[in-house]
């Protein structure tokens, strides 16, 4: 117990030391993998995919008893704790539960609700006149506010990899804004379960309209959904703005307008950072520059022969690569 992290106290409770336990780094991977695919998946199970008893339902299944198990471990799992004397870790039982259940547990215990085995196992009718009780799954992205247990793993990621901190960074921000799409496309799709099919009018009756001759509808295809969903809202981040996809209804104007706001603060907060990183990825170059700049003028004055100009900038050339 004692090499894996755990202590074993007077009362025979074990506790996990997370700075020790290599069981408990190899569980955040599974964690981490887990949340990889909820942020995929889950916010494409509330509004496109079909609910069925699928590969993609048994994945769902096995991801919310990783959660579960998550969920009990975390009770036995120290924490940091701040006194006058510093940072400490907490190892009493009793102290490490009252913390989770004051932070973390009502979030934890959310996510694993089995909404999904719940809306399969009522009768189909009954669900599609309560269309709300879809709206209640997106509960399931409180998953990912479990990510930031994961900063351990990327401390030891940070260990093994050469990659410099603004690649990294620079890394970051593209994934966010990938992930920013995915979901924003996802909520649009929403409206479509929002809005029941019948007297409303909703943003995919003009497509449809416009497939007499195709066999397959884009309202009736997941894959064709998707694809038209985040073509809106690829658009909608970038604000170019086509106008061929439109909110008809007032459901759907009130999510567009929220996907404007949230599209256009994190494209200005994402671009604004990778403008940045990308600058500081060329400030060695941008100083060379400057130093030749310098060196050059320096010569112009003092009206050096061109064979010293050539020797002395030959030398800050090969000064640059061999500085590298």
């Amino acid at each position: 117990l004692r090499r894996s992290g755990f202590m074993v106290s007077e009362q025979q409770r074990c506790i996990i030391n997370p700075e020790q336990s290599p069981f408990l780094a190899r569980w955040d991977l599974i964690v981490v993998a887990a949340l990889s695919f909820v942020a995929v998946i889950a916010p494409m199970q509330v509004a496109i995919l079909p609910s069925d008893f699928g590969i993609i339902f048994y994945t769902s299944c096995l991801v919310d008893v990783t959660f579960f198990v998550d969920l009990i471990l975390q009770f036995f799992i120290m924490y940091q704790k701040h006194s006058r004397f510093g940072v400490s870790m907490e190892s009493g039982h009793w102290n490490i539960a009252k913390h989770y259940l004051r932070t973390w547990f009502i979030i934890d215990f959310v996510s694993i609700i089995p909404f999904d085995l719940a809306s399969l196992l009522t009768n189909y009718d009954s669900v599609r006149n309560f269309r709300a009780v879809k709206v209640i799954r997106v509960l399931r992205i409180l998953k990912l506010t479990r990510m930031l247990r994961a900063v351990r793993i990327f401390h030891h990621v940070e260990l093994r990899m050469a990659v410099t901190y603004h690649k990294l960074a620079l890394l970051k921000f593209f994934c966010i804004l990938l992930i920013i799409t995915h979901w924003l496309a996802n909520l649009w799709a929403l409206t479509l379960v929002l809005v029941e099919e019948g007297d409303t009018p909703r943003w995919i009756d003009r497509i449809t309209a416009n497939e007499d001759n195709v066999e397959v509808k884009t309202k009736d295809s997941s894959i064709k959904l998707y694809l038209t969903c985040l073509y809106f809202t690829s658009y909608t981040i970038t604000s170019v703005g086509y106008g061929d996809i439109s909110p008809v209804n007032i459901v759907e104007t009130v999510i567009a307008t929220v996907m404007i706001v949230i599209a256009g603060i994190s494209w200005a907060i994402v671009l604004g950072q990778v403008c940045g990183i990308v600058a500081g990825l060329g400030k060695d170059e941008q100083e060379f520059r400057s130093t030749m700049d310098e060196l050059n003028n320096m010569m112009r004055d003092r009206i050096m022969p061109p064979e010293v100009q050539r020797r002395l900038r030959s030398f800050f050339l090969s000064n640059k690569v061999a500085q590298r």
